[in-house]
């Protein structure tokens, strides 16, 4: 089962210029899933046959999967054809996730939907295949869905439509979860009991009700354990390394690993994968931490620092530059099929005495001149570090209303029609004021009024049948007042003296829904170069429809103007930032404290060489918060080296990579973007990391710098 934090790859980006930042867009997501809608317009090439018999579907492997979506599976039957567009409860599976194998299987990932039993539609032309309540849609998910198999695991329980409450229990094959903690009727969590590797059931005891999920989390204790990073237990004897491709997601051959950055070794302390992508290395007195070192022409390089464990799954990218082409990548053959998204429809109600009809928008104060009445629609994101939608696509994923009925409309409220992510996802709608100008730029909004639609599953839309898949007659209710506010209390980021360290507090403010993701308000931010009281006014009640709503905010010490509200690559660096969630209430005075240490780099100085040991050190102040994990990555000409390593750890090497044929070493005479991030994660433990549980929807905090350094 792959949810929506499977796999992850790290693929850096400009990392200096973008402050804090480690990674782009996509650093954290699945290969091979759609990291965002794009504004891509290609459509499937069309090779059906209308002469071709009818298709004829018989079963699915597996026959179940989370309400999210995300899941492959495998449709088996007879007469298929590439081009056959499949649904599953009416929801249609994308495009670029379906995929032509024979005319007896076709592969798909799955589309969101409500959790149940729902028939499974293949159509060729106007020919249908049904299989009748085929696939279930589980009512719940385990996240992250892989651990370690010595348990103590922290994990959460998403549910769609369950109830659960205090005093509840949850079963792992059997063996109970332990420290439950149910935040609200839909998401739970606990730390998992310890268990031999491999897929188990989960299961949840709330009331009188009991739901079980077959395979919903997996035991890892082997070195292709989905996730990637680190496995096994305790180093014995040899560590085995699976080097995978982050693009296709499948090994990388005659890739050069070795040891404890000595490149110069001979196997058994050093080797090349085969073509399973594996290498065993076994020197004599092999003892912990060891480290380990991964690279191929036209391919990243990464090194995973100091550890102790028996396997490592280290994944690499490939590079996309004219001298490399596209290594590793799959043969060029048709254009990459569309990636639609989805469309909801609906209407802003407001209460008055029009029961048939739209009503004025009452509970907004008076428009002055040169100002009017604009509710803006949107869909919640699904984390708060996920970057909005491109600026040229933006419109398409919102809808800008007037206090103006169209004519002929003969519905209750507003309408809007808009689209949207495909998947788990709440409407909302902010009403308030703004300023009367053509310039977008000069436009200012004050919200007074909210409305929030729940529960909605949105699948893609096939834009020749634009109808078809569209989620309609959503009712929002603009009831909800935007008139608490959420004091905070910010300790000071102390500035040794002598170094440069961040001189302005920034922070953003999010409704947590859960499953249903996050609600930016862009309004809602403060900023001051002091510590001390800060508030955020005009927040809801977290009641009615947002009685399960969390508060949830992203608070930051950067250097200079912060030139986004809300995602981690806007901070310039030096920089050190908190999340603070699971905050139930929008009226509680807010503590923000518990800095990370930014780290200090003390060789090379900025724009210095690296020295001839080639290691890079730095310090952090001991009086600060610790890093978990650091995160630091070298860059230039489109190629880049990334280092992992525990957060205890203050010196990097890079080991010299001339003397190896096919590999390419660090280029001389030329810039080099060096960014060191360290990471804060509850639970984390170095010797079981996976790449799926490091990314940015589980940081608590972060801290980084960035330079540029020469060779």
């Amino acid at each position: 089962m792959s949810l929506r934090r499977g796999l992850a790859r790290f693929v850096p980006c400009a990392v200096v210029a973008l402050g804090c930042s480690s990674d782009n867009t996509g650093a954290f997501a699945p290969p091979g899933t759609d990291a965002g809608l794009t504004d891509r317009a290609d459509v499937p090439t069309d090779r059906r046959d209308a002469s071709a018999p009818a298709p004829i579907l018989v079963g699915v492997v597996p026959d179940h999967g989370s309400f999210l979506g995300g899941t492959e599976v495998t449709l088996r039957g007879s007469n298929f054809v590439d081009g056959a567009e499949v649904r599953f409860g009416g929801a249609l599976v994308q495009p670029r996730f379906t995929r032509f194998v024979d005319r007896n299987r076709i592969v798909v990932t799955t589309p969101g939907n409500r959790p149940g039993l729902v028939d499974i539609e293949v159509r060729v032309n106007d020919r249908t295949t049904v299989l009748p309540q085929g696939y279930r849609y589980d009512a719940f998910y385990v996240d992250p869905g892989l651990g370690p198999v010595t348990g103590n695991a922290r994990v959460q329980i998403h549910g769609l439509g369950t109830m659960f409450a205090d005093g509840m229990t949850i079963d792992f094959d059997g063996m109970p979860c332990t420290d439950v903690r149910v935040t609200s009727a839909e998401l739970v969590s606990c730390l998992t009991p310890a268990h031999p590797d491999g897929r188990v059931p989960v299961t949840v005891h709330f009331g009188s009700e009991n739901i079980t999920v077959p395979d919903a989390y997996q035991y890892a204790n082997t070195a292709d354990a989905v996730g990637g990073g680190l496995s096994g237990g305790t180093l014995a004897g040899s560590l085995t390394v699976t080097v995978i491709n982050t693009m296709t997601a499948g090994p990388v051959p005659e890739a050069f690993v070795f040891l404890n950055n000595e490149p110069s070794a001979m196997p058994p302390g050093a080797g090349r994968t085969g073509d399973t992508g594996q290498v065993t290395l076994s020197p004599a007195m092999i003892t912990p931490p060891i480290t380990v070192t991964a690279s191929k022409r036209c391919f990243t390089t990464t090194t995973i620092q100091s550890f102790d464990a028996r396997n490592a799954t280290i994944y690499l990218t490939p590079l996309m530059t004219p001298e490399c082409g596209s290594p590793g990548m799959p043969p060029p053959g048709d254009p990459q099929r569309a990636v639609y998204p989805g469309r909801v429809r609906g209407e802003l109600v407001w209460a008055g005495p029009n029961e048939f009809a739209p009503n004025p928008w009452s509970n907004v104060p008076p428009a002055r001149p040169g100002e009017r009445h604009v509710a803006y629609v949107y869909a919640t994101r699904p984390e708060i570090f996920t970057p909005d939608y491109p600026a040229a696509s933006a419109a398409r994923f919102q809808n800008r209303l007037l206090e103006v009925v169209p004519e002929d409309y003969g519905g209750r409220g507003y309408p809007f029609d808009f689209a949207v992510r495909p998947g788990a996802i709440a409407v909302y709608a902010l009403a308030g004021i703004e300023r009367v100008t053509t310039d977008v730029t000069q436009r200012r909004f004050v919200p007074y009024m909210m409305g929030v639609a729940r529960g909605i599953l949105a699948s893609p839309v096939n834009p020749m049948t634009p109808d078809e898949g569209v989620v309609d007659h959503i009712v929002i209710d603009m009831n909800i007042a935007l008139d608490h506010e959420t004091p905070l209390e910010v300790t000071a980021y102390p500035v040794a003296a002598g170094t440069t360290q961040p001189n302005i507090f920034h922070a953003s403010a999010f409704i947590d829904l859960g499953g249903e993701g996050v609600i930016p308000r862009p309004d809602l931010t403060v900023t001051g170069n002091h510590d001390g009281a800060y508030r955020f006014s005009g927040l809801p009640a977290f009641t009615g429809t947002l009685a399960d709503a969390r508060l949830k905010i992203h608070a930051r010490y950067a250097s200079g103007a912060i030139t986004g509200p809300q995602t981690f690559q806007d901070t310039p660096a030096p920089c050190s930032g908190l999340i603070l969630g699971g905050i139930t209430t929008p009226d509680e005075t807010v503590q923000v404290r518990g800095w990370m240490g930014i780290p200090d780099i003390s060789s090379p100085m900025q724009g210095g060489a690296l020295p001839r040991d080639r290691t890079v050190r730095f310090s952090v102040d001991p009086m600060l918060a610790a890093a978990d994990l650091l995160i630091l990555t070298l860059q230039w000409d489109g190629n880049s080296w990334q280092h992992l390593a525990p957060g205890a750890e203050r010196a990097i090497t890079y080991p010299n990579l001339s003397s190896l044929m096919g590999l390419a070493d660090l280029p001389t005479g030329s810039l080099l973007g060096l960014s060191l991030v360290g990471v804060r994660i509850p639970g984390f433990d170095f010797n079981r990391f996976t790449y799926a549980t490091i990314g940015q929807a589980y940081w608590s905090a972060y801290a980084g710098r960035g330079t540029y350094v020469t060779r």
